[in-house]
């Protein structure tokens, strides 16, 4: 029982996201140069152990701030249901964050240190940030989490331009500019996965000081927002596909038209959507659809 209230605290539900990117640019990377299976593999466990982090580390900053409450229309937290104590959740968010940082440095020992000293040192210190801020999300007197903007950059830059572009540079060594317009399509789309989450909390958050986009902006225009993040998604993916056209063949353009059509009917039921709780559907759609994607543009480079 204790471990299926575990994997409820986990939120298994959202860990597509941190692997969607790290295996696009793996497909790539493996497509253009010699790649080691063992880094992509570490790439994966670091990313997956950082997510749980960041969801633990929700669990119990929301939880502490009083965010979790009985008005909240999202699914109930595991310390909220009784089912973990706060004790026992603090005692996991360290052990997540050692594996984390434990896992990090493996990558990189493997990937960077007899390769290049300096950028391993650099990628170290990335380690430490990215544990620091899955922590400090929602934990400390100023989570940042809380602050009108500072998450969505956040998820940008981890879930897109970390996931994607920085493994791409542990793969091969390299960095290229259409890979961060990729990055950028795919952190766009885990942004909006995040506005979902905080459109459908929205009153609540207010209440309670969580000072979010969607709070910011209100309804109307987080829904604005949020077609805009899909949409910028879409062209960066569309752009990045056509600077890559020449390995591209019809059948793997209609698969990415195929899954955009997703994308677009799923902006349309954002805009028509009377009752927030019905966002949790289409935030579980949007995890989907952004795995999805990612395979659509990847699919090309599997030869």
């Amino acid at each position: 029982m204790k471990l299926k209230s575990w994997f409820y605290a986990a939120r298994i539900h959202t860990l597509p996201l941190s692997f969607s990117g790290i295996t696009l640019s793996f497909v790539i990377s493996k497509y253009r140069t010699n790649v080691s299976f063992i880094a992509y593999i570490l790439c994966i466990i670091t990313a997956l152990l950082l997510q749980i982090l960041a969801n633990l580390s929700n669990d119990y900053g929301d939880s502490i701030t009083g965010v979790d409450n009985s008005r909240r229309i999202g699914p109930k937290r595991a310390i909220q249901c009784g089912f973990i104590s706060l004790l026992e959740m603090k005692k996991a968010i360290c052990i997540f964050s050692i594996l984390s940082f434990f896992s990090g440095f493996l990558l990189l020992y493997n990937t960077l240190l007899y390769k290049n000293i300096f950028i391993f040192f650099i990628y170290l210190i990335g380690i430490f940030i990215c544990v620091y801020s899955s922590i400090k999300y929602s934990i400390g007197p100023y989570p940042y989490g809380y602050i009108i903007g500072i998450g969505d950059l956040f998820v940008l830059i981890f879930f897109g331009i970390f996931s994607v572009e920085g493994s791409y540079f542990l793969y091969t060594h390299t960095l290229s500019m259409d890979i961060f317009f990729l990055s950028l399509s795919i952190g766009f789309l885990s942004v909006g996965v995040l506005n979902l989450n905080n459109m459908r909390d929205l009153d609540n958050d207010y209440e309670n000081g969580k000072h979010t986009m969607a709070v910011w902006l209100g309804i109307k225009y987080a829904k604005l927002y949020h077609t805009l993040i899909i949409l910028i998604s879409i062209s960066l993916g569309g752009y990045f596909i056509f600077l890559n056209q020449k390995i591209i063949d019809y059948y793997q353009w209609f698969i990415f038209i195929f899954i955009v059509i997703f994308l677009i009917l799923h902006i349309k039921k954002i805009i028509c959507i009377q009752e927030k709780k019905l966002f949790n559907l289409e935030l579980n759609k949007l995890v989907i659809l952004t795995f999805l994607y990612g395979f659509s543009i990847g699919i090309c480079f599997l030869n």
